[in-house]
């Protein structure tokens, strides 16, 4: 059952696209049947919720007002569809999770394996974001739950689960560093480092790092991607500046080894498991928090 009229269905389409031409071919819809119903939707509102232009067709101020309740109705609905089947007692439904890329590696792949065991009919949509907007999307209703790295802010938010990571060094197994259960930052400074780059969040701790230890670190190379700093170094370039969660999975198979920091006011990588505060949970989603939560305080190899 469909309960939102066409046009509200082709307004939503054509401003997530932002053409009558995509949102036709995305709805299967010819274009002149969409603009029809959405000239006759502007008619009755008595204004224009398009600017067309040249490039496509751009929200006005009351287009940007009509489709923010838009989505809210269509998540109200779907929340509701959800408690619906809660009441019902049926064993399927589908959750929205949103996670920055580390989670790729780890976590995450065990929380699907044991979601297809223990309940088949639940459908995980794992969306992998920049940890910056995670937060924000949540917020904004496009998400059920999320995974976020060093939360700033969470006042609008439940924080079903936390869990810390320590920084450290990664190298290869056979690396000298490697036989150290923990190392200072003036220890590595003879070692060549691959050095973290924006965007990730990891660059700005190694320059607080390096300027407050007061050292000229041998850079070997740059990157701004956790996998191609590990593959520089089981390349055997250099040792690189990581959290423990960065390295889990190649830590766990032996393929490199991960040194903490130690010192005063060492900083650490936090992970939390978050829902919107304001959002009543489906029993679902509740349950593949409860399995989240139990994952990320299970003892890690």
């Amino acid at each position: 059952m469909q309960p939102f009229s066409r046009f509200l269905l082709y307004f939503l389409a054509v401003a997530r696209h932002k053409s009558i031409r995509k949102a036709a071919e995305d709805l299967h819809i010819a274009g002149s049947a969409i603009n029809r119903h959405i000239l006759l939707g502007e008619k009755q509102l008595q204004t224009p919720l398009f600017e067309r232009l040249p490039t496509g067709m751009r929200l006005t101020a009351a287009g940007e007002l009509l489709y923010g309740c838009a989505r809210r109705w269509t998540k109200d609905l779907d929340d509701l569809t959800r408690q619906i089947d809660d009441l019902k007692g049926i064993r399927r439904g589908q959750v929205d999770l949103l996670a920055p890329e580390a989670m790729s590696r780890a976590f995450l792949p065990e929380l699907v394996a044991r979601m297809k065991r223990s309940h088949p009919g639940v459908v995980l949509n794992i969306n992998i974001r920049d940890n910056r907007r995670i937060c924000p999307t949540l917020l904004s209703g496009d998400g059920d739950l999320a995974l976020v790295l060093d939360p700033e802010e969470t006042r609008d938010l439940v924080v079903v689960r936390r869990l810390s990571f320590p920084l450290g060094f990664a190298c290869r197994p056979g690396h000298p560093l490697a036989r150290h259960a923990a190392v200072r930052l003036a220890d590595c400074a003879a070692c060549p480092m691959i050095a973290p780059e924006q965007p990730l969040a990891l660059a700005s701790m190694f320059t607080r790092l390096v300027e407050g230890g007061r050292m000229t670190p041998m850079v070997a190379a740059r990157a701004n991607n956790v996998q191609m700093i590990i593959s520089l170094v089981t390349a055997g370039v250099g040792i690189c500046f990581l959290s423990s969660l960065d390295v889990m999975s190649e830590v766990m198979r032996g393929d490199v080894a991960f040194v903490p920091l130690i010192g005063s006011d060492m900083p650490h990588l936090t992970l939390a498991l978050v829902h919107d505060r304001t959002r009543q949970l489906s029993r679902v989603t509740h349950l593949v928090g409860n399995i989240m939560g139990d994952i990320m305080t299970q003892p890690m190899a």
